[in-house]
């Protein structure tokens, strides 16, 4: 009876598979936090403004920067630049006689100014020194060469309306007058800064120094404005015209 007795087991399905935890569960998790982690810093990258960009300091402000480190590379580029500009000043007088005149005038235009830093500046110094002055070399070098550079700007910015002036004028006296109007500007411009600055930089000096640095200061000024107007009044055509 046994041997004819039908299994109950075909008359029921077997009992579906019970899933049990996956062996990559938590690296799903991780993967999924690494996932949010990353769109929220790609979100907040995009959110976030981007840094300004510094301007870029123009021909004119990186001439007349006072560096931090003194470079006589540095310095000499800008003394030779100044020269450079003043040397412009002195092709526009010269466009009223025309020719070799041309080449004169650029040419000892600049010479009244290196002259003065070349024989003023050390005497300038050394008068300094006697006096106790905290000024040191470095810094006098860089002063004046950003003086010459101060004042080859100004002598470039007055040479269209200087050339004019020379060529339109009918009278020789005239056309010298306003040339040295623009020498006695840039020129008293450029003087004036370098002793202010050089004179700033006594300001922790007891007061007996700076009044005797005064007076070094005021006959360099007066060394200064002589020497240049002599170099001028010798050498440039135009002005010797009006004689």
């Amino acid at each position: 009876m046994d041997a004819h007795a039908p299994s109950i087991e075909g008359y029921f399905p077997a009992p579906p598979a019970v899933a049990g935890p996956r062996s990559g569960g938590a690296d799903t998790v991780s993967e999924a936090a690494e996932s949010a982690s990353a769109s929220v810093s790609v979100s907040v990258s995009v959110a976030m403004p981007a840094p300004p960009v510094p301007p870029v300091p123009s021909f004119t402000a990186n001439l007349l920067a006072d560096d931090a480190v003194f470079s006589p590379r540095r310095e000499a580029s800008r003394f030779g630049v100044g020269l450079g500009l003043a040397s412009i000043y002195g092709l526009a007088l010269g466009t009223r006689q025309g020719g070799k005149a041309l080449f004169t005038h650029a040419a000892f235009v600049p010479a009244a100014l290196a002259a003065v830093v070349a024989l003023g500046v050390p005497a300038l110094y050394i008068a300094l020194a006697l006096f106790d002055a905290p000024i040191d070399p470095p810094r006098a070098v860089a002063v004046a060469a950003r003086a010459t550079a101060r004042t080859g700007l100004l002598l470039a910015g007055l040479a269209p309306a200087a050339a004019l002036f020379v060529v339109s004028s009918d009278d020789a006296r005239s056309a010298a007058g306003s040339a040295i109007v623009g020498l006695v500007v840039a020129g008293g411009i450029g003087l004036t800064r370098m002793v202010g600055e050089l004179h700033g930089s006594m300001t922790r000096a007891p007061s007996s120094v700076r009044a005797r640095a005064d007076f070094a200061f005021f006959g360099f000024m007066i060394f200064a404005v002589a020497l240049a107007a002599r170099v001028w009044w010798a050498a440039l055509p135009l002005l010797r015209g009006a004689r």
